[in-house]
């Protein structure tokens, strides 16, 4: 693999021009149009942050998300290729329901990134392109909490390709499931597979975006637990505590 500055002169010099070209057609797609509709209406319309704060944790949705991606950083042309997520509603699990999908990449896939994930070629090259599968993303997680291990990759990584495919931000609530173990238990490792182990969480398959969003799931019920122990009960309290853990 090229060093990290390499790689970033490739993306800028030759492989961002060739984005824009392969994505070009896609703009005329009626999903593409839907996507970006859908993706200016959700801004307009979010529930303002305080009525959703002053939400308890036990009546929210959430939606606990992974992604499989190409490598790590999304700002030198790295590529989701697939989401997988659960959507459960507080502390009841009568709920749940799933969602997987896989993601066409723009780009050639490593054979290392398909080792690892246990995807093959077809599969990649006989799936949606992003934005059809993100607008499918969307409607099974509206309404919902984002969950991920750890947030901030997850949420940098749609982010970056919303804005490669010229498409509007997106601005969800979103809990960092990472940060909340580092809350809740700072003496402890904080990596999901550590995590795992210290709940006694049956381990599935890693790198399967539905399998690591189901464990993650799994851990956040016991977070979430832990938390209302706490007596932090509510969206807004349960923020107030992790953002002075990030300042600190």
């Amino acid at each position: 693999m090229l060093p990290t500055d390499l790689q970033i002169l490739k993306y800028i010099l030759f492989e961002k021009p060739m984005y824009y070209f392969k994505m070009k057609p896609y703009f005329r797609w009626h999903s593409y149009e839907q996507l970006t509709k859908e993706l200016t209406s959700f801004n307009k319309r979010a529930v303002s942050s305080k009525v959703m704060h002053q939400k308890s944790l036990t009546e929210l949705e959430y939606t606990i998300f992974d992604l499989e991606t190409t490598g790590f950083i999304p700002e030198i042309g790295h590529e989701i290729i697939s989401i997988g997520a659960i959507r459960i509603q507080g502390l009841e699990s009568c709920s749940v329901r799933t969602f997987h999908q896989l993601v066409q990449p723009i780009r050639y896939v490593s054979r290392y990134t398909l080792k690892l994930t246990g995807l093959t070629r077809s599969q990649l090259e006989n799936a949606s392109p992003f934005f059809e599968v993100f607008l499918r993303f969307m409607e099974f997680s509206r309404g919902s909490v984002l969950v991920a291990h750890p947030a901030k990759f997850d949420m940098r990584f749609l982010q970056t390709m919303l804005k490669r495919w010229k498409l509007p931000a997106y601005s969800p609530f979103v809990l960092d499931s990472q940060k909340m173990a580092q809350w809740l238990m700072p003496d402890s490792r904080h990596q999901l597979d550590p995590l795992l182990r210290q709940f006694k969480i049956e381990k599935k398959e890693r790198h399967h975006a539905l399998n690591d969003a189901i464990m993650t799931a799994e851990l956040f019920y016991n977070l979430l637990q832990l938390t209302l122990e706490r007596e932090v009960s509510t969206l807004g309290s349960l923020n107030k505590k992790l953002n002075q853990l990030s300042k600190e």
